[in-house]
Formats: structure tokens, C-alpha cells, sequence
């Protein structure tokens, strides 16, 4: 069954950015207070590899390591109920996502 999107990839890629932003900031703080977060991992980031497809590629991990640090930003962020505030962040590391990307695929990542 196809189905017509009422968002751009874009945009639902940032979404999905921002969710994964919101989940950190809850595990940061979780982690903050010595409570464990290694069963509470979502799979935004591998959903978003293939979404990229660059899982395969070589260099992949200086992708994970660019996503990985915006995460990390993003604990330096107010935490509030739609995650609005960390809109400007799930752009930016977008734009940086798209670029690591296509060199990636183009194999000009070093």
C-alpha cells in the first residue's frame, strides 16, 4: 500500500532528529544520576542510516561520531514538552548529515 506523505523527508528527518534529541536529554540525565540507559536504545540512528544509505560505506563512523556529538549538544538544551527548542540544533546536524553523507557515497570523506 503506497501512501502519501503531508511532510517532506527533510522535515521528517528532522523530526526524527529531534526525537532521538529529546530521548538523549532523558538518558543524559537518567545517566546523571547513576542510573542505567543500555536497554533504552531507540534505533533512530540505524532507521536514519538507511535513510542516508550509508551504513554500508566506508568512513560510516565519522557519521556516527558528527550524529553522536549533536546528541550530546543537545543535553545543553532546556528540556520541554515538544522539544521546539532544539529545532535549530536537529537542522544543523541535518545539513551536517547530508554532507557526511554524499561524501560518503562519492567516497571523498576522509
Amino acid at each position: 500500500m503506497k501512501t502519501e506523505l503531508n511532510i517532506s523527508v527533510e522535515e521528517l528527518i528532522e523530526e526524527l532528529i529531534i526525537a532521538d534529541m529529546k530521548h538523549s536529554q532523558l538518558t543524559d540525565g537518567l545517566e546523571a544520576l547513576d542510573l542505567s540507559t543500555e536497554n533504552h536504545y531507540l534505533g533512530l540512528y540505524d532507521l536514519l542510516l538507511r535513510i542516508f544509505d550509508v551504513e554500508k560505506c566506508d568512513g560510516v563512523d565519522g557519521f556516527t561520531n558528527c550524529y553522536l556529538s549533536y546528541m550530546h549538544k543537545a543535553s545543553d538544551y532546556s528540556i520541554t514538552h515538544l522539544g521546539e527548542e532544539l529545532r535549530p540544533l536537529a537542522k544543523e546536524c541535518y545539513q551536517a548529515l547530508v554532507v557526511l553523507a554524499k561524501e560518503l557515497k562519492e567516497g571523498t570523506y576522509e
